[in-house]
């Protein structure tokens, strides 16, 4: 395949995807992906969370067994 068919094609498919009439708009896209990340980012902020208190468990475990001076 060379350099002009596959231009071509990556055209047409581009072109076949905007003039789609029965497919999803573009908002309806943009719709998806908005709420996609939004939960991705709660589920993010959630697991971050969680690790910080882990790590703040093990210091106040460790700080008992500290030598006091």
């Amino acid at each position: 395949m060379n350099l002009k068919k596959v231009y071509k094609i990556v055209i047409q498919k581009i072109k076949s995807f905007l003039l789609d009439e029965n497919g999803g708009s573009f908002v309806e896209y943009a719709l998806l992906l908005g709420f996609g990340l939004f939960i991705f980012f709660i589920i993010f902020s959630i697991i971050s969370e969680i690790m910080n208190w882990t790590i703040g468990l093990s210091k106040d475990f460790f700080n008992l067994f500290a030598l006091q001076r």
